[in-house]
Parts: structure tokens; sequence; C-alpha cells
């Protein structure tokens, strides 16, 4: 269920599992406790690098652990300002302070519209149990 997983309401997620927290025209941007716990043991973290262009729905960079490896997906357009490189020389942070130093990249803000796209924290809650209710009927 939902409640076991640290949901932050200060924050905006999004459906890839990524938490998003945007101070002005900026956001900081890591994936969300739910995500880590499915993804599992983060072995390997590629990250996009400063300066960088990024667009929603393109790769953000890659993730790879003992059970999954595949694509990180963007949640927000922008330039990347800064990559949080202890994440890709240590990337089990991402699963040991998800919402801490855990985090990815900076980012400044090129569509701030997009925020439009994201949930809340109730509305991620409802979606995860959506998504666990369906696992279980498909399992």
């Amino acid at each position: 269920m939902a409640l076991e997983y640290a949901i932050p309401e200060n924050l905006f997620y999004d459906t890839h599992d990524f938490w998003v927290k945007v101070t002005g025209g900026e956001a900081i941007i890591g994936l969300s406790d739910y995500g880590q716990s499915n993804t599992g043991d983060v072995l390997y973290l590629e990250l996009p690098h400063e300066g960088e262009i990024i667009n929603r729905g393109d790769k953000l960079g890659s993730i790879e652990s003992g059970k999954w490896v595949g694509n990180l997906i963007a949640p927000l357009s922008g330039t990347i300002m800064e990559t949080n490189n202890d994440a890709v020389i240590h990337p089990r942070k991402v699963n040991a302070d998800a919402y801490g130093e855990g985090w990815m990249c900076r980012i400044k803000l090129s569509n701030s519209d997009e925020l439009k796209l994201l949930m809340t924290s109730k509305g991620y809650t409802d979606w995860i149990v959506e998504q666990e209710n369906n696992e279980e009927r498909i399992g």
C-alpha cells in the first residue's frame, strides 16, 4: 500500500516516479521512495552534464540495479544547472536517502506550465495505490 512509502507533501511527482522540488524558476529532481523501492539497489547511475538542455519526456540519464536497467525520463524541460556527482559515484545514495543526498539534478525551468502536468503528494499516493492494485490483478 502507498502509505508504506515516504511521499513528502511539499514536492511534485510524475508517473516515472520522480519527485520535483520547485524553488522560483529552478527545480531539483530525484527518484521517489516508491521509485527507488521498485528499482532495487541502485548499482549504476548516469546523469546529464551541466549545461545540457533536456525536454520533458526525453532521456534524463540511465539507471541500473540488480533487477532493472533503464532510462530515466525527464519530468520537466530545462537546462541542467548541476548534477549530483556524489550520487553518480555512490549510486546507492538514491536508495538510502531518496529525498536528500540521493537527488539527481537541478535544472533551470524552461516551461513552468509543465508543472501543471505533475501530481501533488495526494495524487501520487492515489496513483501508487492504483499501480499496486493493477499489479495484484495481473499477478
